[in-house]
């Protein structure tokens, strides 16, 4: 289905356009921000984003900072090439730099959209990263807020589902910020119209066949103001939850660079039982690098067992292993969920199952490559070198520290210290950072 470039002749205002007052005021909820400051924005082409295009680089030019716009080609239809070309046209002509960002794929045979938004948010946070940009602006407003409630209330969410988006979110390298999150649309398309400027329609967002097209389609202004009304009673009471997780954090929590973490069982025990849950869930995603929490009834299951005086053996979840006696618990990664192991290329940077940067800047050794240490290559390091075999650490937490290997054998296990120097491997070229792609403890939610 094609999208359409719609002119702000054929849509007269029904609304007043938003000011640049106003933004500024929307801004200063995230501040302070750095000196020399750089912020980029996600922009489709649709009146949403184009209008937050317009008023992000007003703002931005008041403090001295610099704006981009980004715009991802997905390639999923043929016109997509196109419009990405128009939209920067139209920034470009109002004097404001913009850059397309393509994906390449693979693209899976099912689940396409899902794979879709996840290739965007990453090419996305890619480039801030690449150009050390720290604020990532969304064009998310009002109606966007509403539907996401409703959404959410139809799929049984619980009270954190149902405050919908966050202002503001922690990412691995930057914060994405909702300024616009208030602002009814009508409003949004009055700014362009005010600006005369244009914008591309994309017909697929009333696609009945998406839940957020049959919910346009029922043009039901009550049931937007009741879920709005359930989302900021939602948002206070997560905003406090947040704040008693990241304390709790801060007195249990303890976590390794080799993608780890130990928890104090006692610490647990003085704490809310909900708090509990949502700490335990926090740790899960972040060992195991995922986006979205385990189901709640199993969480319920493993604050029970962590209450327990007992040791913790053999528990699962969310691709996580805990393990542990007394009162300290590990968490580590599943071996069997682990991913597949990444070749170390001088040059080149990639991730290994989801959690680890891996930046290779000297050539290493021929094939070499990066996985799991594994039960054998523990038996063959701690064979070379006996003194390994006092570490603390539980066997089940070390068989899964990233590893160098060479054929069948481990070249090194920098999180050990451990090199071969039978198989002349220099390391000093290889970096290993633990970035989860969500916090523990982030940001406060930000309520608007």
């Amino acid at each position: 289905m094609a999208r359409r470039v719609a002119a702000p002749s054929a849509c007269p205002p029904s609304a007043t356009p938003v000011t640049n007052d106003e933004f500024a005021v929307w801004m200063e909820r995230f501040s302070p921000f750095e000196n020399a400051l750089t912020i980029a924005a996600a922009v489709s082409g649709g009146r949403d984003s184009m209008s937050l295009a317009l008023l992000a680089s007003r703002w931005a030019a008041v403090q001295g900072g610099e704006f981009i716009a980004l715009t991802v080609d997905h390639g999923l239809r043929p016109e997509s090439a196109s419009e990405a070309r128009q939209v920067g046209d139209w920034l470009n002509q109002l004097g404001i730099c913009h850059r397309i960002l393509r994906w390449q794929g693979p693209y899976p045979k099912t689940g396409i959209q899902a794979a879709a938004r996840q290739a965007r948010y990453r090419l996305l946070m890619d480039y801030c990263r690449d150009h050390s940009i720290l604020h990532l602006l969304v064009g998310h407003h009002r109606e966007d807020q509403a539907e996401t409630v409703l959404i959410r209330r139809a799929r049984a969410s619980g009270s954190d589902g149902l405050a919908a988006m966050a202002a503001v979110s922690e990412r691995t390298y930057l914060r994405l910020l909702r300024p616009l999150l208030d602002v009814p649309r009508e409003r949004l398309t009055a700014t362009l119209v005010g600006a005369r400027q244009n914008w591309i329609d994309d017909p697929s967002n009333d696609n009945t066949k998406m839940a957020r097209g049959r919910l346009r389609a029922q043009g039901d202004p009550s049931s937007l103001t009741d879920a709005l009304v359930t989302a900021h009673a939602n948002a206070g009471e997560r905003i406090l939850a947040e704040r008693a997780t990241a304390g709790l954090a801060a007195r249990a929590l303890r976590f390794h660079p080799a993608g780890f973490a130990t928890i104090d069982r006692n610490v647990l025990a003085k704490a809310a039982p909900i708090i509990v849950e949502r700490l335990l869930a926090r740790t899960v995603m972040a060992v195991a690098g995922l986006t979205y929490p385990p189901r709640s009834d199993r969480i319920r299951r493993l604050r029970e067992a962590m209450a327990n005086t007992g040791p913790i053996t053999g528990r699962t979840l969310g691709g996580c292993r805990l393990i542990g006696r007394k009162n300290l618990t590990y968490v580590c990664r599943e071996a069997a969920r682990i991913g597949p192991p990444v070749r170390l290329v001088a040059g080149t940077e990639t991730v290994w199952d989801g959690r680890f940067t891996v930046s290779v800047t000297k050539n290493l050794a021929e094939e070499a490559r990066l996985e799991a240490l594994t039960a054998a290559g523990w038996s063959q390091i701690a064979a070379v070198d006996p003194g390994l075999r006092t570490t603390s650490v539980p066997h089940a937490v070390r068989t899964v520290l990233p590893a160098v290997w060479r054929g069948d054998q481990v070249a090194a296990v920098p999180h050990l210290g451990f090199v071969n120097e039978a198989n002349a491997l220099v390391t000093n070229g290889l970096r290993l950072i633990w970035l989860p792609p969500l916090a523990v403890a982030p940001a406060l939610f930000g309520k608007v």
